[in-house]
């Protein structure tokens, strides 16, 4: 798995190529993480390149999702598959991240106003 970080608009776009899972997820989610500490609390994951995501990259996702939270950020999902799709439907997370057609949306959603 490759991950790659770049800014658009003054937000955190990060691009996964490969399957988010065993053994990689751990390494995946420390990346990020260290990103969150250094103050970058607002990202748009890109899972154009993602073909799967098992158990372990749910649980790096929720993770960086409450750590962003805490710090006043949010991470937002971009480009899923249907197989992505399906595993986030089966574990209950399909409202829990707001999701995009792609990076673009995700990105310009942070500066849309959100009517309550």
């Amino acid at each position: 798995m490759n991950v790659f970080c770049e800014q658009l608009d003054g937000i955190t776009v990060v691009s996964v190529e490969g399957e988010l899972a065993v053994p990689d997820s751990d390494k995946f989610k420390d990346f990020l993480m260290q990103r969150l500490e250094n103050g970058i609390i607002d990202m748009v994951i890109d899972f154009k390149d993602v073909p799967a995501i098992d158990s372990s990259g749910i649980s790096a996702l929720l993770a960086l999702l409450q750590a962003a939270r805490r710090k006043g950020g949010d991470i937002r999902i971009a480009s899923t598959n249907e197989r992505i799709d399906e595993v986030f439907k089966q574990v209950g997370l399909q409202h829990v991240f707001k999701k995009f057609t792609s990076r673009d949306d995700g990105v310009a959603s942070f500066s849309s106003m959100e009517i309550i």
